[in-house]
């Protein structure tokens, strides 16, 4: 009885949009659990669109608090109830904060199915199938994407799937839209090197990598991926001396050695994926 009273004298208030503060506490959340009862009880079997955006307003309280999980089961009657591919969308981003990647790529198709070209939708779907190890399908989405968002991120992302595809030429034309959006960021650009050197482009890959290690905000990982870009072109002695302060010559060998051993593989996906294992 105790704990009915606290749910209608507290969560009354939070259901109909006020801030969480001052009326339940997390260890509340945390144990509260809705079900389906409940929310027709207070907005209704069908909830109005009011009813809806209230839900939605619900969610985003309690999970600017730090409980997703409990907002979850908002998000997902708002969804549940409205044909609105944006309620779709809400849901799956929140999944994807959640660490929920797969029921995320159901809410992105679903919301790709009332809104094919969403582009917040595609970038969504990519970046959740490319968690989920589905890489050609990323490939896919991001390629959609990222010509109608025109982000740095958008294209980064669709370069960084495009090189685990074993997609070098694609992904670097990818970190080059990135980079003109973003002249300063030396991970798009190191990124972009280090595809070059993928794709056997030495001329690409070594100035590329240059132009970050010459850059005042280079870091040591910058110049081991320098490293990595000369063992990948077969140019060992350029690697050892390039390679950062802090590392010792056991493990400027390993490294320069597993990168060159990385270049002998003939098949660019799985070349790709070598990479991955010395990424650091």
């Amino acid at each position: 009885m105790r704990a009915g009273f606290r749910l209608a004298s507290c969560a009354m208030p939070i259901l109909l949009g006020f801030l969480l503060s001052g009326c339940a506490s997390t260890s509340w959340l945390e144990t509260m659990a809705f079900g389906d009862k409940a929310f027709d009880k207070l907005f209704g079997e069908k909830p109005s669109a009011d009813g809806q955006d209230g839900l939605m307003r619900v969610a985003a309280d309690i999970e600017a608090h730090g409980q997703v999980a409990a907002a979850l089961p908002f998000y997902e009657r708002a969804a549940a109830t409205s044909n609105d591919a944006t309620a779709q969308l809400r849901l799956a981003d929140a999944y994807m904060r959640g660490g929920k990647t797969d029921q995320a790529i159901q809410a992105y198709r679903a919301a790709l199915a009332g809104a094919p070209d969403n582009p917040n939708a595609l970038l969504g779907l990519g970046s959740a199938l490319f968690k989920a190890g589905d890489v050609d399908g990323a490939v896919g989405a991001l390629a959609k994407a990222a010509p109608i968002v025109k982000t740095m991120s958008a294209y980064n992302r669709l370069g960084v799937a495009q090189t685990q595809a074993g997609q070098f030429a694609q992904a670097q034309e990818s970190f080059d839209a990135a980079s003109t959006l973003a002249p300063d960021d030396l991970d798009i650009r190191t990124n972009l090197a280090l595809a070059a050197a993928l794709d056997g482009q030495e001329t690409k890959a070594i100035e590329a990598t240059r132009a970050v290690v010459a850059s005042p905000g280079a870091q040591a990982r910058h110049r081991r991926n320098l490293m990595i870009v000369f063992g990948l072109l077969g140019r060992a002695d350029e690697g050892r001396a390039a390679a950062p302060n802090g590392l010792s010559p056991k493990e400027v060998k390993s490294l320069l050695g597993r990168a060159s051993a990385i270049r002998s593989i003939s098949d660019a996906k799985e070349r790709a994926k070598a990479l991955g294992t010395i990424m650091g």
